[in-house]
């Protein structure tokens, strides 16, 4: 540190916030821009391969190329006295989505809310290459407001890029993970789309698709059984929904939907039909519902859910572009 108690000559670590598996999250203070930050700092251990820290460094690299609304920005990158290296990003001042899980299930009108916001984030992910490769509740902040961020790209992968493995390592989370990735180490969008159903699929039914004794067993299962209906296991679950849930967890890539902007399309549908449904006390027939991919009135968006559910304008209505996703936006809440 450049003084005894700025990590670079600029940022004050008040707490740790979190430890992950190869770095510490430290609440810090910006003492230049006057302001409060999230800093990542690589743990201390012995790494003769280089795989953590080059992960490390594609983590920044990854997070800092997509601005997004609900991708947790990355503002800075210094390496310590020792030699370690360190991201700073937002600070997302509220909890994982894995806190509200662990309360119990999730209604499906906030269900649809989240994961709108999630399937947008990848959407802009996979538009610029970049494979998040470990969608999971703890990688979902969700911010005071209720608004979704996503966070956490220390697996990502470029398109076309090297890959970073360890012997006997399997990537991503076991109980999130998709068949082809934990199998064979195949890495694709479709993969991020699988763990973002097993994601889906726990906050609904408030467990996850498959439990077991150990990470490998929990892994495995995928490849001999489908997960149990989640309309057998919560019974006011929204059933198109479950639908679009069940597609995603498909153990076979080509029987998933085509990406994550057609996933964010139709929780989009979703979302505005549950609320209507609940606001109105009527069912809104199929019929009703424009179908995934059909253009849009101007300004329509998923009407806004009840607090805690922040207002719906708050994320814009049209999937974003990589050509809108390189535009400045107005500062986020930190």
């Amino acid at each position: 540190m450049t003084t005894p108690e700025l990590l670079g000559g600029r940022y004050r670590l008040d707490r740790v916030a979190g430890h992950g598996g190869m770095a510490t999250v430290f609440e810090a203070h910006d003492t230049v821009l006057n302001r409060a930050v999230a800093i990542k700092l690589l743990q201390r251990r012995h790494d003769a391969t280089g795989v953590v820290e080059e992960r490390f460094r594609r983590e920044a690299l990854a997070e800092a190329s997509l601005v997004h609304p609900n991708i947790v920005a990355v503002h800075d990158v210094g390496v310590h006295e020792d030699g370690r290296p360190y991201i700073v990003m937002d600070y997302v001042d509220g909890r994982p989505l894995a806190a509200l899980i662990a309360e119990g299930p999730i209604p499906s009108e906030r269900v649809a809310f989240i994961g709108l916001a999630i399937a947008r984030a990848l959407a802009a992910a996979h538009e610029h290459g970049i494979i998040h490769r470990d969608i999971k509740p703890a990688n979902i902040l969700l911010d005071q407001q209720g608004l979704p961020q996503l966070t956490d790209f220390g697996l990502a992968r470029v398109a076309d890029e090297r890959e970073l493995t360890i012997a006997g390592e399997m990537l991503g989370t076991a109980m999130y993970v998709a068949p082809e990735q934990a199998r064979f180490g195949i890495c694709t969008a479709q993969g991020d789309l699988y763990a973002f159903g097993a994601v889906l699929y726990h906050a609904l039914a408030g467990a996850p698709p498959f439990d077991g004794t150990g990470a490998i067993d929990v892994a495995l299962r995928r490849f001999e059984e489908d997960p149990a209906p989640l309309q057998a296991r919560v019974g006011d679950v929204d059933p198109a929904l479950a639908a679009l849930v069940h597609e995603l967890l498909a153990r076979e890539p080509a029987a998933r939907p085509a990406g994550a902007a057609e996933v964010a399309e139709r929780l989009g549908d979703i979302a505005a039909r549950v609320r209507t449904e609940r606001t109105s006390g009527d069912p809104v027939t199929p019929s009703t519902i424009p179908p995934a991919g059909a253009p849009r009135a101007p300004g329509l968006s998923p009407p806004p859910p009840d607090v805690p559910l922040p207002n719906p304008s708050m994320l814009p209505a049209d999937l974003w572009s990589a050509r809108d996703d390189a535009a400045p936006e107005s500062a986020r809440p930190s």
